[in-house]
């Protein structure tokens, strides 16, 4: 064992001397519409990262099962706190199936390392780290260095092309959950997941129901045709759908709260009127993290209007 090795803990020995192998490679990542280099440093970084990550979800799971936390106002206070703070930590931005699909195909035409996957597949990180299963499980869809990362750590993943991916995420939109796509340190570098999210597992998606953190609405938005709506007793399908709590009942009538609504269609595809669509959202946060650009092709027209909304 090297001399600078010799006060390391045993459990972080493999994953320190692993690592310094992982120094002798150039890998890529997202950058916006083309591939950009990123450090060794970060490459290693977020390698630690993975190979931790089931201890980080196993922990905050802690958090999130105690009634003294999640049923108290000074405990969700400690949450947000957390929450907050926890600014480099994977936050998700919510998109709809087109969107998730152009994103793969867009990924894997972009041109790099003939040998270095782009796209690969696992078992939910969060199902694996706490043993709680529900199908679809096999829907982590890693991408460009998380891909070589993922695939490294031996967790269960395989190479996958764009059409397989895009199979994925239709299974997991009629599903119902939710496309997320993950990056850390808020940086579009440090994108390298498309997540596909429920409200019972997910601890990112159970962090923000409690918080209203971590998870960020897409460019998107639905539209609502209100006169044509068939109502909440011949269909109220949305209701029951969204894990956002954008929709509800007010005097026998649908209603879509704006502000809540993250623009992930799923009540597009439910609604039995097809009384819904969605619109480019006025104002999306996060350009420099995957361009609106990237994710509207697809669903949005050159001239402005909707195309397949989930």
């Amino acid at each position: 064992m090297t001399p600078d090795l010799m006060n390391v803990p045993a459990v972080f020995q493999g994953a320190v001397l692993d690592g310094f192998t992982l120094l002798l490679a150039g890998h890529v990542a997202f950058g916006g519409d083309k591939l950009v280099p990123i450090g060794r440093l970060h490459y290693v970084l977020h390698w630690l990262y993975g190979k931790y990550e089931p201890w980080i979800l196993r922990l905050v799971d802690w958090f999130l099962r105690k009634r003294f936390i999640t049923e108290t106002r000074p405990g969700r206070d400690f949450l947000t706190l957390l929450a907050t703070a926890s600014h480099f930590l994977p936050h998700g931005i919510v998109v709809p199936t087109a969107s998730a699909v152009h994103l793969v195909r867009f990924i894997e035409s972009l041109r790099g390392e003939e040998n270095a996957p782009k796209l690969a597949v696992g078992p939910c990180v969060c199902q694996m780290a706490l043993d709680r299963w529900q199908e679809p499980s096999c829907k982590d869809i890693v991408v460009l260095y998380g891909a070589e990362i993922y695939l490294h750590l031996d967790l269960g993943y395989r190479i996958i092309t764009a059409d397989e991916a895009a199979a994925i995420l239709e299974q997991c939109r009629d599903a119902g959950l939710v496309h997320s796509l993950d990056f850390c340190m808020q940086s579009g570098r440090w994108h390298f997941v498309i997540c596909n999210c429920d409200r019972e597992i997910c601890v990112l998606v159970r962090t923000f129901l409690l918080t209203g953190k971590m998870i960020y609405p897409g460019p998107f938005i639905v539209k609502q045709d209100r006169e044509r709506c068939l109502g909440p007793d011949a269909c109220g399908q949305c209701v029951k759908i969204c894990l956002f709590g954008a929709n509800s009942v007010r005097d026998q009538v649908v209603h879509v709260d704006g502000r809540k609504c993250y623009g992930c269609g799923q009540c597009v595809r439910v609604c039995r009127g097809k009384t819904r669509e969605l619109v480019r959202r006025a104002r999306y946060a996060h350009e420099k993290v995957v361009p609106a650009q990237v994710l509207l092709e697809g669903v949005i027209s050159p001239s402005g209007t909707s195309g397949p909304a989930a």
